[in-house]
């Protein structure tokens, strides 16, 4: 069960740009974190799209959706866009800085916007999330703002079940055996999988660098 929402209470919302990739998928999520539960409020998600303009009016939208709930009309929005691709991440902050109460989460050491997604990130992440689904510390609002609320469910059950380490052989002795974290198997997508992931991640262990920054 989601805690009892607090007024305008902070929204992170979490982007995988993707970059359109046919085997990705344009994906966000966005929750809200209380008293160590994190309770997920909305999911959306763009299949194959390459149009930046596309992706920032599905972002403004649905941060638009998510203030008509009485409960959330003042929230601070705080964005966190994975930056391992390029520069996606300025480039959402170029075009979405203009919200009201909106904020952009950066890597003051790098000089950049958004977070990077490393091995050690992506294991970390997935043991916290593990750790959360067991301890009933995670769940989905009843009023999840999304464009298509019964598939984006489906999706994110499918693709937390799916993701897992993935081993790929050696073809000789000169090789070493490879492991990885992913949910892209079958023609399987992981992109709302670790969106939830990485802002749990990095909400916990950042959660203090941003609040500092909420208070300048």
């Amino acid at each position: 069960m989601p805690m009892p929402p607090l007024l305008n209470d902070d929204i992170y919302i979490v982007i995988d740009p993707a970059a359109g990739g046919p085997g990705s998928d344009y994906a966000l999520v966005a929750f809200q974190r209380s008293r160590g539960n994190v309770t997920i409020v909305g999911i959306d998600v763009l299949s194959g799209c390459k149009e930046p303009s596309k992706q920032f009016r599905l972002v403004e939208e649905h941060i638009g959706k998510l203030r008509e709930n009485l409960y959330r009309s003042g929230s601070k929005v705080i964005i966190l866009v994975e930056r391992n691709l390029g520069f996606e991440a300025e480039h959402h902050k170029r075009a979405l800085v203009h919200i009201p109460n909106t904020q952009f989460h950066e890597d003051e050491k790098a000089g950049r916007v958004g977070i990077l997604t490393t091995d050690n990130v992506k294991h970390a992440a997935m043991e916290l999330v593990n750790i959360m689904l067991r301890e009933k510390r995670l769940a989905i609002c009843a009023h999840l703002h999304s464009r298509d609320k019964k598939g984006m469910l489906i999706r994110l059950r499918e693709q937390l079940e799916v993701y897992s380490f993935q081993y790929k052989q050696a073809l000789n002795t000169f090789q070493k055996d490879r492991t990885a974290l992913s949910g892209k198997v079958g023609g399987m997508k992981d992109d709302i999988a670790i969106s939830l992931q990485l802002g749990v991640y990095w909400t916990s262990v950042g959660i203090t660098e941003l609040n500092r920054k909420r208070a300048i």
